[in-house]
């Protein structure tokens, strides 16, 4: 008879593939997935094994009735429906005496990042919500001072990519020959996503390297102004691609020869992580991106990557020419891009958490 393993229930507001599909690797927890929303359309039915679609008004119950060993809970910060899962999370582990972590991933400060009537609301929370977490993963610096703004004793855990859970590189890998001088950029068509920038500077690059192509992937509200810019400036090459759904990117990646993701600095926003570097890292792609919220903190200069100031496409440009125009660096990024990703392998990553996970449980 198979040993009955310790169950781990996991609450997310929103899934998609990139996130869910890793989870298959937990091998040391029985895992049930308990989830709101799947607004991207990149599931399948394979993928969403051990995932239950639920009501908020029946979370409750329907955690209770599993008795989990351990509760994975939803950080406050994300939304207001993230800090009502929050307190879900929270009765119910007083409800079944399980274990309580919880990943967080917000790393504006909080003074900046909410207005004053949120800032009250959080903390008359979240002083008792992350007291109450057995363990909490942060995902970037950020986050670490925004747990200890409320919870200066907190039990924190950093360098684990918990929910994202690094990069599956069985998924991502290099495929085939790539487009000589073809450039990619994989995000929302969004301000905080510096894609204004990218064409400005795609704009200069073209003058100096006229065989040069740019591929567009994803949607967002920009996308008028980007096909106005593009159409003004008479830049041709510029490919609106569109969303691809989570495992047709592996092709996008791995065919282009630089990846571009130059992610700006907002008021109310700033890179947690920057999943889609490490994702074009794994294709054996290089990225250029920028030094901007935690992607210094995942991706490193020379190790596949070029770094450079948010907001500026003269920076962005002088990159890319020296990219295409200098082989030999090209080569040795290139080299280095997927044996760095390696260090977030998903199932690595995982089999960390599940170490830690027994740690919690043989606590008292």
């Amino acid at each position: 008879m198979a040993e009955k393993l310790p169950k781990l229930v996991l609450i997310t507001e929103a899934i998609r593939r990139d996130i869910q599909a890793p989870i298959k690797n937990f091998k040391r927890f029985e895992v049930i997935h308990f989830y709101l929303n799947a607004p991207y359309g990149d599931m399948s039915e394979g993928d969403l094994k051990g995932c239950r679609k639920v009501e908020i008004n029946d979370l409750l119950s329907e955690i209770t009735a599993e008795q989990p060993d351990i509760i994975q809970g939803v950080e406050p910060f994300g939304s207001r429906l993230g800090l009502k899962l929050s307190r879900i999370s929270q009765i119910a582990q007083k409800r079944t005496k399980a274990k309580l972590v919880c990943p967080v991933f917000e790393n504006r400060p909080i003074k900046k990042r909410f207005s004053a009537i949120q800032r009250i609301v959080l903390r008359l929370f979240c002083p008792g919500f992350f007291r109450s977490c057995d363990m909490i993963f942060a995902l970037n610096s950020g986050a670490v001072k925004n747990v200890k703004y409320y919870a200066p004793s907190a039990k924190i855990v950093t360098g684990l990519p918990w929910g994202i859970w690094g990069v599956d590189t069985q998924m991502f890998r290099p495929m085939g020959k790539k487009t000589k001088n073809q450039i990619v950029f994989v995000g929302r068509w969004v301000k905080e996503k510096g894609i204004m920038f990218l064409l400005e500077a795609f704009r200069g690059a073209k003058n100096k390297i006229p065989s040069l192509t740019l591929n567009l992937i994803g949607q967002g509200p920009l996308e008028e102004a980007m096909r106005k810019y593009v159409k003004d400036n008479l830049i041709s090459s510029v490919n609106f691609i569109g969303f691809a759904k989570n495992d047709a990117l592996t092709r996008y990646f791995a065919r282009a020869e630089l990846s571009v993701y130059p992610s700006i600095k907002t008021e109310r926003w700033e890179e947690q992580v920057g999943t889609v570097n490490l994702q074009s890292l794994a294709c054996g792609t290089p990225v250029l991106t920028t030094y901007s919220g935690a992607i210094p903190e995942y991706i490193k200069e020379g190790e596949g990557a070029i770094l450079v100031s948010e907001r500026s496409a003269k920076e962005l440009e002088e990159a890319i020419v020296h990219f295409f125009k200098d082989e030999i660096f090209r080569e040795k990024l290139t080299k280095s891009a997927r044996e760095y990703a390696k260090k977030y392998d998903i199932k690595k990553e995982i089999e960390e958490a599940e170490k830690y996970l027994e740690e919690i449980l043989s606590e008292n």
